[in-house]
């Protein structure tokens, strides 16, 4: 019984032993834990005002910026303002409008009234009634002498026969060009006779010779 109720209470005390260091490495770890979480509490409490700082410094630059260029920029015209100087520089407008109407007239009038004071300074000169022109007497208009509308360009003989080749007055080409023989007409001429330097046409009582052109 008593190396029974010995090795029992050995037991227990190595229990307990290792229950108490157990409970010293835990309570170990648990301040090791609870010290790492309080700096990082303090980093982060540190951290956040530098954060706030900084955002608060930019949109303070951001306001000086409008600032400034609000300051730059030229102020504008009130509606009112706008409006009062239009209406007096539309009253200066007429006026001078007006001015130049008035003194247009007066020049004009001051110019016809100078020209009627000339005239009016001129002496009067009384001239001689010119006699009345007499009707001329009607002169016979003589006629003006026929002449055939067209020309001649030549003569040719052809089977032993004689012809003279005419052309229209307005005509431009040899498919204007016609052949006679005595005996036929042209534009109301008849072929009288064929010369040796011309030939001879008439029409009634008008008798022409058309010479022939030098080759």
């Amino acid at each position: 019984m008593t190396i029974r109720d010995s090795a029992t209470g050995q037991r227990t005390t190595l229990l307990r032993v290792t229950t108490a260091t157990w409970l010293l490495l835990v309570s170990a770890v648990v301040l090791v834990d609870h010290m790492a979480l309080s700096g990082l509490a303090e980093q982060a409490q540190a951290s956040a005002p530098t954060a706030q700082v900084s955002l608060l410094e930019s949109r303070l630059e951001g306001l000086s910026h409008r600032i400034e260029q609000r300051h730059t920029q030229p102020a504008a015209l009130p509606q009112a303002r706008y409006e009062q100087d239009t209406a007096a520089l539309d009253q200066r407008l007429a006026a001078i409008e007006l001015a130049q109407a008035q003194y247009a007239a007066t020049d004009a009038l001051h110019a016809l009234e100078t020209r009627v004071t000339r005239l009016e300074a001129r002496p009067v000169s009384r001239q001689p009634k010119l006699p009345a022109p007499r009707p001329s007497q009607s002169v016979a208009a003589q006629p003006k002498p026929v002449e055939p509308s067209f020309r001649l360009i030549g003569v040719e003989l052809r089977a032993g026969e004689h012809f003279v080749s005419v052309m229209p007055a307005d005509g431009t080409g040899l498919a204007d060009v016609r052949l006679l023989r005595a005996g036929e007409s042209e534009g109301g001429w008849r072929l009288d006779g064929i010369e040796r330097d011309g030939a001879v046409f008439r029409q009634g009582d008008e008798i022409r010779r058309l010479p022939i052109p030098p080759r």
